[in-house]
């Protein structure tokens, strides 16, 4: 007799696979055999271990399920699966079923949905294998131990200047093999190159030093390359994009996106990495760079690698050392960049760092930085908490027989989703090969199994309109179905957290509230401020861009030129998708501003409604100080006489001090109180000028300063 089908309750409170998300979440959903499996997907693709061992199981392995009279469980006849499963219980036999399907058809249709998740997490564990060294513990142990050793030598030189500090926290092979964790040698810099045909993409990766081999020819069954420098910008970035653009015929200008005499596509784009990974590399460069020796032997070896310099002189190390000279960032001692100019330009910018202006040459990745991390008002919102949000500049090089050379120093998060602190804790080289969290990495792996089958016209110049409305328009939440919350969210839940502070500042309990929240709301302004005028100038750029768009497509309408796959969105479509997000964002941008400045104005006038009560107190209490000290003013002297001619020490009983002993043993007392004085005004002058040495080394090679940037990072030091 067939077992009636009934309804399963899973009860069991379970966690995520992801050992970084540490998210609780209670399943408590009825699930009928009859129902769509699609309702559990969300929760198969959470547990893929335990969903592998249950469709691992045969139709002739599923024990019998027997009723228990304990709180109504069911309990497997097989032992050995009874602590593998949630626990179930039975619901009432005589529930309403929509259909009926077996146990065993469930479990297959389960099955591609484990592969898949289990698949996915193979992936991602050999991409980070791949990327991440072996054991990482030891950089971050010699960093902890550099930052101690940096407090002792601020402590010994302010108060034992004639010692020398502590020992070097480790020696030079140490150090160095610090500072290329962080910085690697330009050779050992990896470039991604993407190969494009009708049917499919291949995908293949090179040294830095090896990138002539690749913008020089391509595959003849290839239609595109695609080669992505990840460098910013400097000498070494204006070397690589001259020697491409030198090697083919130039491709079809984009006049309106670029400017006179340079038709080309340049955007600057947001993008989240990891705090503490932010604020170490800037701590390696500030800590580091001072070392004579260290810094001798770095440049020495930086440029080890590239080919050497060419006869004809169109090797990378002589464009290099020309453009070096030409720029007069060459000295006596060499004519190519040192290691910590080549290498810094790549750290991202921040928000308060520089502006968003049009025009980006060799020399705006060389300008000075603030080498502390700015706090953000985006940290007070749950989910950005650990994230620093950056800038970076997307540029974009294209030649007319196929080929494309993009070259940013981007290698942060671009896509939102739930798993979004698992992403920021992966290396730079593993997220631009994180599809679910990087734009480049996206549209890498979009091209491996269609090709240019899906492209409206299989050209580099659609490509590299792809590319701009692709990665211009992040970060956002889009690509993996708004499951995160977007950056214009995350400002106004602060912003209303500022709202209920507003009122706070009346409580006398806390003094320094209305300062500290005052601080916070001009720092949540200029970023968002920032972040508008970002907006706008993309909003722009993709105008300039959709115009080019249509003066290049009215070029190939005119000359016949019909597209290949005319159902395909075209790039005008795309570009107006991107300029339709870029105008969103501004307008959720400029009413986040209008409303900081109104809850901003609020608390000014709060605050002045505060002083103006406790000025009416004050006012009060100085009248009954200046009675009071008219009091004083009248009977001190009469005190001090009465009590100087009232004394009589010659006629003390059992004792032979006169006036003449009295007075020496006060003046003994005053000098001691002297010197005691002296000595805690010169350790207070110490603990000042350590403060001070502490301050400019903080603020050393600053850029911008404005009021939000009053606050410092007392916990990175």
């Amino acid at each position: 007799m067939a077992e009636e089908t009934e309804d399963v309750v899973f009860t069991e409170p379970v966690y995520t696979h992801d050992p970084a998300d540490r998210t609780h979440h209670s399943i408590s959903s009825t699930w009928s055999p009859c129902s769509s499996i699609s309702s559990f997907s969300s929760g198969a693709r959470e547990h893929p271990s335990r969903l592998a061992q249950a469709t691992r199981r045969k139709a002739s392995d599923v024990p019998r399920r027997r009723s228990s009279a304990i709180s109504g469980a069911t309990l497997c006849e097989d032992s050995r699966t009874s602590s593998k499963y949630p626990s179930i219980s039975r619901s009432s036999r005589n529930t309403s079923l929509r259909g009926s399907v077996d146990t065993q058809d469930a479990l297959t249709n389960f099955a591609p949905i484990a592969a898949e998740s289990m698949q996915k997490e193979e992936e991602r564990q050999l991409r980070l294998d791949k990327h991440r060294p072996l054991d990482p513990t030891p950089s971050h142990d010699l960093l902890k131990r550099l930052r101690r050793w940096q407090m002792s030598s601020s402590w010994f030189h302010t108060f034992a200047p004639w010692r020398s500090p502590l020992g070097s926290p480790s020696d030079q092979l140490e150090l160095k093999s610090l500072a290329r964790s962080y910085f690697p040698y330009r050779s050992d810099v990896k470039v991604l190159i993407t190969d494009i045909k009708e049917q499919c993409a291949e995908l293949h990766e090179c040294r830095l030093s090896e990138i002539l081999r690749y913008t020089a020819s391509k595959p003849s069954d290839f239609q595109i390359r695609w080669i992505h420098a990840p460098l910013g910008l400097g000498p070494l970035n204006s070397t690589i994009e001259d020697i491409f653009l030198h090697q083919g015929e130039a491709g079809r200008p984009f006049k309106n996106l670029g400017r006179a005499g340079w038709p080309y596509a340049n955007v600057e784009v947001l993008n989240f990495c990891d705090r503490k990974e932010f604020q170490n590399m800037r701590d390696v460069y500030r800590y580091l760079h001072g070392s004579t020796e260290l810094t001798e032997e770095l440049d020495r070896e930086c440029w080890n690698g590239f080919e050497p310099r060419q006869t004809d002189g169109k090797g990378i190390l002589d464009d290099l050392e020309w453009r070096n000279t030409h720029l007069g960032l060459a000295n006596d001692w060499h004519t190519l960049p040192g290691y910590w100019e080549a290498c810094t330009s790549d750290v991202p910018r921040q928000m308060t760092e520089g502006l968003s202006v049009p025009e980006y040459g060799p020399l705006d990745g060389l300008q000075s930085t603030l080498w502390q991390a700015d706090k953000q008002a985006l940290h007070k919102h749950r989910f950005f908490g650990a994230a620093q949000l950056v800038r970076d500049i997307f540029r974009c090089f294209h030649r007319g027989d196929g080929f494309l050379l993009t070259i940013s120093g981007m290698r942060g998060v671009n896509y939102l989703d739930r798993h979004f602190k698992r992403h920021l804790s992966e290396p730079g080289s593993a997220i631009l090969d994180n599809d679910v969290a990087s734009a480049i990495a996206f549209v890498r792996r979009q091209f491996t199994e269609s090709g240019t089958r899906r492209w409206h016209r299989p050209s580099v110049e659609w490509l590299l309109v792809h590319l701009v409305t692709e990665i211009g328009a992040t970060p956002h939440s889009d690509r993996q179905g708004c499951n995160a919350p977007t950056v214009e969210g995350a400002y106004q839940e602060v912003i209303q957290q500022f709202k209920r502070r507003q009122y706070e500042h009346f409580d006398r309990k806390r003094p320094n509230e209305p300062a500290e929240l005052i601080k916070d709301m001009l720092t949540c302004e200029e970023e968002v401020r920032r972040i508008k005028i970002m907006s706008k100038r993309q909003e722009q750029a993709f105008e300039q861009l959709g115009t080019d768009v249509m003066e290049l497509e009215a070029q190939d309408l005119k000359q016949g030129n019909r597209p290949e796959h005319e159902n395909e969105l075209s790039a005008s479509e795309k570009v107006q998708t991107a300029l339709q997000k870029a105008k969103r964002r501004t307008q959720a941008f400029e009413l986040l501003l209008d409303d900081i400045r109104m809850t901003l104005k609020s608390v000014y006038d709060l605050r002045s409604i505060q002083q103006r009560q406790g000025g009416s107190i004050t006012e009060g209490q100085n009248r009954a100080l200046v009675l009071i000290a008219l009091v004083q003013f009248v009977f001190i002297p009469f005190t001090t006489l009465c009590g100087y001619w009232g004394m009589n020490l010659a006629d003390l009983r059992q004792s032979s001090w006169d006036q003449h002993e009295f007075w020496r043993l006060c003046a003994s007392i005053v000098v001691a109180l002297a010197l005691s004085g002296a000595a805690m005004a010169v350790l207070l002058l110490a603990w000042q000028k350590q403060q001070s040495l502490r301050r400019e080394h903080i603020k050393q090679a600053r850029l911008f300063t404005g009021p939000a940037n009053d606050r410092l990072d007392d916990h990175a030091v």
